[in-house]
């Protein structure tokens, strides 16, 4: 078998022109953080150095990252994250200091497919209290930069932060506008703009396995001799599934070279992640105490319900398929005692009285025991939704030969998710990376490394510009004609530059176009851009198109009258889009990007 290099002298080579390449991974559930030198990354890519002994209230909760979770102060100011976080609301919840601070916890998913995204936005805390988003994820970002600044300070003294390379992981699914929401919020955080990229997460995950030795690379499936080979090997072609615990993020992937990547489809997914089985737990405790007494547990017994989410998250890890008969989990026994308080019934009354919950469900002091196959039943919409969308996926005809699937992301550890994928798609390669949730971390360092590693997307939309088009009877839509000196137009005409499905090629111009002002004396061509989901829109007035942003370009020289002419290029650099403009006659070009937030 042959497979990528480890780390060799002839191997790739840093080309972030910095001394460190940073990486924050500011997910749904957990958060973290991972970083490399240029010295390292020469020698070996895969050398990267995580946090990863973040420990809660006691170490019987240690993990990987620490929980995406902010207290700030009254006056908004900062005052912890993470399960330090917790620990402290926890103590301000005891002397019923609590209810003026701030406390956030999951709210990266507000930018899952938001259109629209306002830049003022506000989020609700816990308990109702409003703030501007922009401003929450700003602050959370910049304890996790001075964090990660101290871990780089312990390595090698005197690293200022203009030697770092910052990158920025989100999800290959988001739209632009969540993108540069948080672009902005590590401005926010004090990450300079030209010393930031953004990585998209199944990317980052991509590129790390490409570089792990085929001994290191974990393998399951029923496999042909050919399916032997590395998956990462010249040619080959794969699907990265990307499981956090608000997203499943899914794209396809074939290695150019040894150290670069094609997208072959745009990516794609959607919100069942590990958060979903939490939910379907909370909704269990809820079928019992009943909503309104849920919502006065969490705010009257504030410690007591972080130790019961804790205790569960533990609880989750070891849950697998062929085990049968009764899962045992903690409750915390101030919960039965509010509940008795309040409604002068016991948890094991209220338990014997629910149908559902007859001869599955038995409350003992403060454990409550769940038959095994309801325990199970959480899992449903996560792995079920997974599981039929990549089957989908495999159904389209041009991604009939992808035989392996590289399993990456937080939840990706659940045995219940793994059995479910190899249950489903026994004709294919499993690969579950050790570590699996610190895959992604890791790969945003190497991307930050060597951005160029992507050679082409696939366009996730189809982007054009408003035009006027002469106008067609029986072609154009009649409320569309407008008149245009003597001619007639037809106005808000789609013109497309790029196909939704197109394969983009990193920093090449992607189209070419030629437009000539409507008016002889016109000094200056402004070109709106729009985005659609269509592959080939008519107007930019459909419901499926959105508004991107706007180019203006001066044409001073009026002696051509309206056949003077103006370039329009598209160009994908990175994860974001440039537009240029170039008068025919001066070659003077203009660029613009866009903003997406209103």
């Amino acid at each position: 078998m042959s497979g990528a290099k480890g780390g060799t002298k002839g191997g790739p080579k840093s080309k972030s022109g910095k001394l460190v390449v940073a990486a924050i991974d500011f997910g749904t559930t957990y958060s973290g953080y991972a970083f490399s030198f240029k010295n390292d990354y020469n020698e070996n890519p895969t050398k990267v150095f995580a946090q990863t002994t973040w420990v809660a209230g006691s170490a019987a909760l240690i993990s990987l990252k620490t929980p995406t979770v902010l207290l700030l102060n009254k006056d908004k100011t900062f005052n912890a994250f993470g399960y330090e976080a917790e620990n402290e609301y926890c103590r301000l919840a005891q002397n019923g200091q609590h209810k003026d601070y701030y406390y956030f916890r999951r709210f990266k998913m507000m930018l899952y497919n938001s259109m629209g995204l306002k830049r003022d936005i506000e989020i609700t805390d816990e308990f109702g209290h409003k703030m501007k988003a922009l401003d929450v994820f700003g602050i959370a970002i910049k304890y996790l930069k001075g964090h990660l600044m101290g871990s780089i300070s312990n390595k090698v003294h005197g690293i200022l932060e203009s030697d770092i390379q910052w990158v920025l992981t989100v999800p290959a699914i988001w739209n632009d506008g969540s993108k540069q929401f948080m672009r902005e919020a590590a401005e926010k955080a004090g990450i300079k703009k030209e010393n930031l990229i953004i990585a998209l997460e199944p990317e980052a995950a991509s590129l790390f396995c490409m570089h792990l030795p085929v001994d290191k690379i974990s393998m399951e499936g029923n496999m042909t001799e050919s399916m032997r080979i590395s998956p990462f090997s010249k040619g080959r072609k794969y699907m990265v599934v990307d499981v956090g615990g608000g997203t499943v993020d899914i794209t396809l992937h074939e290695v150019v070279e040894s150290d670069k990547l094609k997208e072959l489809d745009s990516a794609n997914g959607g919100a069942w992640g590990g958060t979903r089985v939490d939910a379907a737990y909370e909704n269990f405790i809820t079928k019992i105490t009943g909503e309104k007494f849920y919502n006065q547990f969490k705010k009257e017994a504030t410690e007591d319900h972080i130790d019961l989410l804790r205790e569960f998250e533990a609880k989750k890890r070891s849950v697998v398929a062929g085990k049968t008969g009764l899962e045992t989990i903690k409750m915390p026994f101030r919960l039965g005692e509010l509940y008795e308080e309040t409604t002068g019934k016991t948890f094991k009354a209220r338990i014997s009285e629910i149908v559902e919950f007859k001869d599955k469900v038995k409350w003992q002091g403060d454990k409550i025991r769940i038959d095994y196959g309801m325990v199970k039943s959480w899992y449903d919409e996560s792995c079920r939704n997974t599981v039929e969308h990549i089957k989908k996926i495999f159904k389209e005809k041009q991604n009939l030969g992808i035989n392996t699937i590289l399993l990456v992301g937080g939840f990706s550890e659940s045995p219940m998710l793994q059995e479910a994928l190899r249950s489903n798609f026994k004709d294919k390669r499993l690969i579950i990376p050790e570590e699996a949730g610190l895959v992604v971390l890791k790969g945003a360092v190497i991307f930050g490394h060597n951005p160029i590693t992507i050679v082409s997307r696939v366009a996730k939309c189809s982007y054009g510009i408003r035009v006027y088009r002469d106008f067609k009877a029986g072609e154009h839509l009649e409320d569309k004609k407008v008149q245009v000196g003597k001619r007639f137009k037809c106005k808000d005409a789609f013109a497309c530059h790029v196909k939704k499905g197109q394969e983009l090629v990193v920093g090449e111009v992607q189209s070419n176009q030629r437009y000539t002002p409507l008016e002889a004396d016109q000094m200056t061509l402004i070109f709106d851009l729009y985005t659609s989901t269509k592959e080939d829109p008519q107007y930019v007035t459909d419901v499926d198109c959105s508004y991107l942003g706007q180019l203006e370009v001066e044409v001073p020289d009026l002696s051509g009258g309206k056949e003077r002419g103006v370039f329009v290029k598209l160009i994908f650099g990175g994860t974001e889009v440039v537009v240029e403009g170039e008068d025919e006659k001066t070659k003077k070009v203009t660029k613009a990007t866009f903003d997406f937030l209103q």
